[in-house]
């Protein structure tokens, strides 16, 4: 599976759990600004820097999946497992 394809099928998890991605250019200057997981009002939401790789999005997916029950829904082999891992994709 490309990348591309990857990072979609990500994304349809996320969605599927209510999470969601916001894509943005996270450049500033004056303060360091990393991708991730965080709460905004009681909504989840992952922010991910749209200079990142379409490889580095999906791992900064994986690493914010990990923090959520995902038991009741499908996941692929292949998302499983990289799940279950310490590894990316």
């Amino acid at each position: 599976m490309d990348s591309i394809s990857q990072l979609e099928s990500l994304k349809d998890i996320a969605s599927k759990l209510s999470i969601d991605i916001v894509t943005s250019n996270l450049f500033d200057s004056e303060v360091i600004i990393k991708s991730g997981h965080c709460k905004v009002k009681g909504k989840n939401i992952i922010i991910i820097d749209n200079l990142l790789s379409n490889q580095e999005q999906s791992d900064v997916i994986i690493q914010a999946l990990k923090k959520f029950d995902l038991e009741s829904i499908y996941l692929p082999p292949w998302i499983r497992g990289c799940l279950e891992s310490d590894n990316s994709i």
